[in-house]
């Protein structure tokens, strides 16, 4: 597994520019209620330590290793099957379907061994990250919300790691374009994607092998698209407002002092219906206005889809 080491650092976490937004993403399907609350307000960030992470995401052969030293039985393998692309279904909300018989060995449609694993729960990747630990010595988790953004913007300030227009990322990274429209068009379409010509087309329905697109500036893969990624964090659609007043009273109203090193919220009163983690990245079914930098979106911790799959964090020694 290749590991990149990313400095400590400042920067500002959530949506920058929601003017700027509205105005690249005219052909998206822009839903405030979705997108704004969720990613704002931004507030600033200190990160104090430097960590390593995942150039790529953990692969089908990485995660094959694991299972076949421990004999780890996965939530998906538990519960008889995950959910994965169903695309008969007749509302669009029921693309994803429990299928019995599918894992992260069978996620509905063909991988090698270094394609992203798939069909993962939260859990599972935990699971991995404790094994990994136990073989090498070392202390790997899943990056927290913060760490994540951090890395994925590699010092930018906009909507993209390659910049603002929707059109520049079909080059850099794996999501819904016209490969996956000319197979299943109504699932592209009614996301209103601006690139289903054959001029965007990446060759890739589903899932693409690991590094098949080029790295941000600072050496890390698919931090857009091919699969959303599982974060430490326990999901809150109010912290980004809870973690601004926060720095505000440290600091004042017009400077407001860096949170340092956040971890997410404790607990929330939807956390006693299930433990919601945040996931991170966007995937190759959804549209670039939902693979952005500042995107956030969430599932229960023993979920298993074939769009969600994880990299992992290294933690450096003091």
């Amino acid at each position: 597994m290749k590991l990149v080491r990313l400095p400590a650092g400042e920067f500002e976490m959530g949506m920058l520019d929601e003017h700027r937004l509205k105005l690249e993403h005219k052909s998206s399907a822009y839903q405030r209620e979705i997108h704004d609350y969720v990613e704002a307000p931004a507030f600033p960030v200190k990160l104090t330590k430097p960590f390593s992470l995942g150039a790529s995401e953990v692969t089908v052969g990485q995660f094959r290793k694991f299972v076949e030293a421990t004999s780890y039985q996965t939530d998906a393998d538990k519960a008889g099957g995950a959910f994965v692309f169903t695309p008969q279904a007749e509302e669009p909300l029921d693309r994803f379907q429990r299928v019995a018989g599918t894992n992260w060995q069978n996620p509905g449609f063909e991988q090698t061994e270094n394609h992203s694993v798939t069909c993962v729960s939260w859990n599972d990747a935990q699971a991995y990250c404790c094994w990994l630990s136990e073989q090498e010595g070392a202390t790997y988790r899943l990056p927290t919300e913060a760490e994540w953004e951090y890395a994925c913007r590699a010092g930018t300030r906009s909507s993209y790691w390659c910049g603002e227009k929707p059109d520049d990322l079909y080059r850099v990274a794996n999501v819904a374009d016209s490969s996956l429209s000319a197979v299943f068009p109504e699932d592209v379409i009614r996301q209103r994607t601006v690139g289903t010509d054959d001029k965007f087309a990446d060759g890739y329905v589903y899932t693409a092998p690991v590094a098949s697109f080029p790295a941000n500036a600072w050496g890390l893969h698919d931090m857009h698209g091919n699969v959303w990624e599982w974060c430490s964090d326990k999901y809150s659609d109010r912290h980004y407002q809870d973690m601004l007043a926060q720095a505000r009273q440290q600091g004042s109203r017009t400077h407001p002092k860096p949170i340092v090193d956040p971890t997410g919220p404790e607990d929330t009163p939807k956390h006693r219906h299930g433990d919601w983690r945040t996931v991170r990245g966007g995937s190759w079914y959804v549209a670039p206005l939902q693979c952005r930098s500042s995107v956030r979106a969430f599932a229960e911790a023993n979920d298993a889809f074939s769009y969600l799959g994880f990299r992992v964090v290294k933690e450096e020694a003091q």
